[in-house]
């Protein structure tokens, strides 16, 4: 991940109200962990032993920024509209199975 995409990533779930700073961890270095975590398939323990936390720490943290990005579906994805296609519309063999 480039770290223009990562600070982008930051900024969205600031400005969002998701994610915020605490005295133990930086936003951040909250991502950086949940990143590695979810990216690299990194332990919990070998996280741990990188930042100098403990597991509980880390673990913390995965979960109040895995909650963060879960919330996101929100502001990225869309419903569809409920229109049918005219391909699908003028023809009988498929149109009664999107009949409403």
């Amino acid at each position: 991940m480039k770290p223009v995409v990562l600070y982008r990533l930051c900024d969205v779930l600031t400005s969002r109200n998701l994610l915020r700073s605490t005295q133990n961890m930086s936003i951040r270095e909250q991502v950086i962990v949940f990143l590695q975590i979810v990216g690299q398939n990194q332990r919990f323990r070998v996280i741990s032993g990188i930042y100098y936390r403990s597991i509980e720490t880390i673990h913390r943290y995965f979960r109040i920024v895995l909650k963060a990005i879960l919330k996101l579906y929100k502001y990225l994805i869309k419903d569809p509209e409920d229109t049918v296609p005219a391909e699908i519309m003028n023809n009988r063999r498929f149109y009664p199975c999107f009949k409403v």
